[in-house]
């Protein structure tokens, strides 16, 4: 009797073909990667009005007071305003998805995509925010240089000089970040790295837009810092933002394609407010 051969005409996945998936896809789909949004707590800010252009006033500093002599009286002083200006500009994003995709799709599509426009306007924001901290006239650091713990004392040290009063915050890319807590853990280790740390949990990455307390500040991090550098800065003083129409979501259908337009949209605009209250901090 002749020995069968297994090995012949056996039902493998290519003679089944047509029985299962090429690949199984995961009904929980991964989110894109953005940049962390901090700036926007701490911005001066305020809501619609009747124009797309929103004034904040200033006064400008009449100096001090004289004495005069009995008889003579005073001279009036000439005094003067100053405003700043937010203009609100519209922004946004939309995509079309077709009814065939939600047909076949294993994901909530109207919901995903809807999320993703969110999103995608939220970083619209943080980048024109981000792009106001290199503007203060004063700065502290120097360029193509890893910032250190110093310079966020020096960054700090600047507002007091100029009579600054509130809470401040810093606000930097997370490069410089890496490099003050590189700094905390080489030369400024001796000091810092006792028992009685006055910065304990300064060299624990926190993988959020929020990295630590130091040199008097919550000190935060977002990719969209310029390359010119990031700024310690009043909170609710030195940066305005007019928010005029915050993000409105809106649908509409598109019967000759088919499918249904998602549309997200608002109008905001950012300002500085008062140069005095902010410190630009260079850096690599």
């Amino acid at each position: 009797m002749a020995i069968m051969d297994p090995t012949t005409n056996p039902i493998t996945t290519t003679a089944a073909n047509d029985t299962y998936f090429a690949a199984w896809v995961s009904d929980q789909i991964i989110d894109e990667t953005r940049a962390y949004n901090v700036c926007r707590p701490f911005f001066k800010y305020a809501g619609r009005q009747a124009s797309n252009v929103y004034n904040w006033p200033t006064q400008d500093d009449p100096g001090v007071g004289a004495t005069y002599t009995e008889g003579t009286g005073l001279a009036n002083t000439a005094i003067t305003t100053d405003v700043k200006a937010a203009t609100a500009l519209a922004y946004g994003q939309m995509f079309t998805i077709t009814d065939e995709l939600m047909e076949q799709t294993l994901i909530d599509a109207m919901g995903h995509f809807t999320a993703i426009l969110g999103r995608a306007c939220a970083e619209y924001m943080e980048t024109v925010m981000t792009a106001l901290l290199d503007d203060f006239a004063s700065t502290s650091g120097t360029a193509a240089t890893a910032t250190t713990y110093a310079t966020l004392l020096a960054a700090a040290n600047a507002l007091e000089q100029r009579d600054m009063v509130g809470t401040y915050v810093t606000i930097l890319d997370p490069t410089a970040i890496g490099n003050i807590r590189t700094d905390l853990g080489t030369s400024a280790a001796a000091f810092l790295g006792g028992p009685g740390s006055p910065v304990p949990g300064t060299q624990d990455a926190t993988l959020a837009g929020y990295a630590f307390h130091l040199a008097g500040a919550d000190v935060y991090q977002t990719s969209l810092v310029t390359s010119t550098g990031g700024a310690t800065f009043l909170v609710d003083h030195a940066l305005g933002l007019y928010e005029m129409r915050p993000v409105r979501v809106e649908t509409q259908r598109v019967i000759t394609l088919p499918g249904t337009e998602i549309v997200a949209t608002g109008r905001a605009g950012v300002i500085e407010i008062v140069d005095l209250a902010g410190q630009t901090i260079l850096t690599n």
